[in-house]
């Protein structure tokens, strides 16, 4: 399922115009490590200024010589790395992920506080029993420990409080913490008889336009020669970091997004081309990054279609409603970053269970957002027209006037061809009020009292966590 927005003319002025701006105005690079390995590959570098660019033949040669799917890179493990096909298969067409960096916790009784230990857990145990959730994020950064030391407690959190689904946190805001990530990482690697690759990765941003920092490219730096993956990513806020037009906004996101995959080229050997968009707009009334708009939108289908025209892959994030508690302007804010990215062709939606942009978790609207990735998970999977679904023979033999309630052919299949709701209404309006009508808000809540009174998940044994708590101590006494 497509929308196309972009003509291939548009596609073929914003492609020229991503590579004018990687040739002409290049991008800073605070790092003398990178620069030297983007030199050798024909980069353009000026140390003296921190900058590389990229000539047009670099770039089309790059292009011409990129891949439409991931090669099997021994020990790159993460699921972001998988084959298009299996990411499919393993998700039922659409990979749902719940989490990415909330620092406030929104109560069952609409109360909202700084995340803790405690709420991070409770929102982790809830996304590991919710069955259209796929993969987790961080469900939260806990206010109650040391700040230069909670990316180690979120992946310790999310390591324990899971057993079902992959959990992991790749946030690092520091380059000292890698060696102890990497010990974690070898701890739970162990204990599951893995590569610690799936457990050893970090990401980092490109805040500011067209710039890696000195902090995060050290911190790509330092993993990759470890022989991990480090991912990077970027954002733009239309009249912010970005120009205000969305096709300019649009331009930029494709130059870094092919920085970002020469990066992945020449340090990882990864071939395969991927777009990132995860832009919106800067409310210039009240200068807040806003997601659910319809910008975000248009941004998004864009983005789809220069990823088809590129023959790539296209993440785009998705589900960050800016409405502070449950109810129709989430849902409205939400249906706005996620249909279009499902149109766009986005292998994955992202942050299930959020309020406030990416500022705040919310239980309940985890629960609720479980309930719509279920419907998205069968509107992505289509129609199948074939000789059994369309049904020739049982239309005749029900005839005119009858009825295939009762037929046994329906009884066999409603549910494969139908969703099947849990806490969306489902009944008529009589039948609605004479069972107490309940909204899907009270529903929720009632699964949550559930879960965190029924569902005790253990991700590890108590011997590695001893061992896990061992090496976050160890970190606590000599960098704090």
């Amino acid at each position: 399922m497509t929308v196309i927005l972009l003509s291939r003319e548009k596609c073929e002025s914003i492609h020229h115009n991503a590579l004018r701006i990687l040739g002409e105005v290049g991008v800073c690079v605070e790092n003398d490590k990178i620069l030297d390995i983007l030199a050798q590959a024909g980069g353009e570098v000026d140390k003296e200024n921190s900058r590389v660019r990229f000539p047009k033949k670099l770039l089309e040669d790059f292009l011409t010589t990129s891949s439409s799917e991931f090669d099997q890179i021994e020990g790159l493990e993460v699921s972001c790395l998988f084959p298009d096909g299996e990411r499919k298969a393993r998700s039922g067409g659409i990979e749902c992920c719940a989490g990415t960096y909330p620092q406030y916790f929104l109560t069952l009784n609409g109360e909202i506080i700084p995340h803790t230990q405690r709420t991070v857990a409770d929102m982790t145990r809830l996304a590991d029993y919710l069955p259209h959730l796929d993969r987790l994020g961080c469900m939260g950064i806990p206010s109650d420990v040391p700040p230069l030391l909670s990316p180690l407690y979120m992946k310790f959190i999310a390591w324990k409080y899971a057993e079902k689904k992959l959990s992991n946190c790749g946030e690092i805001r520091d380059s000292r913490l890698i060696p102890y990530i990497v010990e974690m990482g070898e701890v739970m690697a162990e204990h599951r008889r893995v590569s610690s690759r799936r457990y050893v990765f970090g990401e980092v941003e490109m805040i500011a336009p067209l710039r890696f920092s000195k902090v995060e490219a050290e911190i790509f730096v330092s993993l990759w020669e470890r022989g991990y993956l480090c991912g990077v990513g970027s954002m733009y806020s239309a009249g912010g970091s970005g120009p205000v037009t969305l096709a300019g906004t649009v331009s930029l996101m494709v130059a870094e997004s092919l920085f970002i995959a020469l990066l992945y080229r020449y340090f990882y050997g990864i071939k395969k081309l991927h777009l990132q968009c995860n832009s919106s707009i800067l409310d210039m009334k009240e200068g807040m990054f806003p997601f659910g708009r319809p910008e975000r939108a248009l941004m998004t289908l864009a983005m789809g279609d220069m990823a088809r025209f590129y023959n790539a892959s296209l993440w785009a994030g998705s589900v960050y409603p800016d409405a502070k508690y449950p109810g129709l302007e989430a849902g409205l804010q939400a249906s706005f970053g996620v249909i279009p990215a499902l149109l766009a062709g986005s292998l994955s939606l992202e942050s299930f269970g959020l309020l406030s942009g990416a500022e705040m978790g919310s239980p309940v609207q985890l629960v609720i957002d479980n309930e719509f990735a279920g419907a998205l998970k069968r509107f992505i999977k289509g129609m199948e027209v074939s000789k059994d679904t369309m049904c020739f023979e049982l239309i005749k033999d029900v005839g005119c006037g009858g009825t295939f309630m009762d037929t046994l052919h329906t009884l066999e299949n409603f549910r494969k061809e139908h969703w099947q709701p849990e806490i969306f209404s489902r009944q008529s309006l009589n039948s609605w009020r004479s069972k107490g009508e309940r909204k899907e808000v009270d529903k929720s809540k009632e699964i949550c009292r559930y879960v965190w009174e029924n569902y005790h998940p253990r991700g590890f044994d108590e011997t590695t966590e001893s061992k896990l708590l061992q090496v976050m101590e160890r970190a606590k006494l000599h960098l704090l």
